[in-house]
């Protein structure tokens, strides 16, 4: 089983409201610290905050791994995922919320003896077909879609996969790598200045550089981006995985910045650092944090 997570439509209106509508929750007995297999000196921490940001809505949903089944956790890894909705309106809210829902229930159904790879890309194409589908109701066809981030940390490594412009980080040794490539038009873009057809000012001006190439609720995905072979995690990693109503808010050095603190690096802070900035069009923010390493303490939960 697991925890799905969404927000009420909080909105911050001034300086004094951000603490008060980024809200927290402590899952069941997140207080207890979860080793990671095969090494009780390393523990993982889990942190997560949302916030509706300026929006009427809140699009984004994310779920994990529900903490209080020490077994499962033990056997399956822990899960993390976050969907960031399409549509407007209620649209993407469903969009989201049924891409992460099959996704996690999809997972649990796979046998164990699979690898984990094979596991999230089968997991993101039936959640993907159940978008699909879901866009199709008694009042026709509406466009509906969302993207998708996942990760699985089992044995001390690290899994992931993507669609779309959600993404994941990791921090090490005071180094932000994104990990995943945002699958949006820019890419193409830069392949036609490679090949002459366009000049590079025509692309970073292009108005649909930013349009997304591959997300959930498509016939078939175009693009799934994930690895294939684990990424070994040492002390003092940190992993990050929102959606981009973070990172088109805080650059990849403010991020870097407040990862690199040395005391524990929390969601609902980061998500606080992005609001400061009342951006008038702010969008939903989901953050989740892994911290894995001989500091972490505990497993919490924050949620807005």
């Amino acid at each position: 089983m697991f925890r799905f997570f969404t927000s009420k439509n909080n909105k911050v209106t001034k300086d004094k409201k951000i603490a008060s509508t980024v809200k927290k929750s402590q899952a069941a007995g997140s207080e207890k610290p979860v080793p990671a297999a095969g090494d009780n000196s390393l523990k993982l921490d889990l942190s997560n905050c949302q916030h509706i940001g300026a929006r009427e809505n809140q699009e984004d949903y994310f779920a994990v791994s529900d903490l209080n089944d020490k077994k499962k956790v033990a056997e399956n890894g822990l899960w993390a995922v976050i969907a960031d909705g399409m549509g407007g309106l209620d649209i993407g809210e469903k969009a989201s919320r049924v891409a992460v829902k099959v996704f996690m229930r999809e997972q649990e159904n796979i046998e164990n003896a699979d690898p984990i790879p094979k596991r999230l890309k089968l997991a993101a194409q039936v959640a993907n077909t159940a978008v699909y589908d879901s866009a199709f109701d008694e009042k026709g066809e509406v466009d509906l879609g969302t993207t998708l981030i996942a990760a699985v940390v089992k044995d001390e490594k690290l899994f992931w996969v993507s669609v779309g412009d959600s993404r994941i980080y990791l921090f090490r040794d005071g180094v932000l790598k994104q990990l995943n490539r945002d699958h949006i038009y820019k890419y193409h873009l830069l392949k036609d200045v490679e090949n002459g057809i366009i000049t590079k000012k025509e692309a970073d001006n292009h108005p649909e550089r930013a349009y997304l190439t591959s997300h959930m609720g498509l016939p078939q995905l175009p693009e799934i981006d994930q690895n294939l072979e684990p990424l070994l995690l040492k002390a003092g990693d940190r992993i990050l995985l929102c959606s981009d109503g973070l990172s088109n808010t805080l650059s990849d050095d403010e991020i870097k910045l407040y990862l690199s603190k040395n005391e524990k690096v929390k969601a609902e802070e980061m998500v606080k650092q992005a609001l400061i900035r009342k951006n008038r069009f702010q969008d939903n923010i989901t953050v989740i944090i892994l911290s894995y390493g001989n500091n972490s303490k505990k497993i919490n939960g924050e949620e807005g």
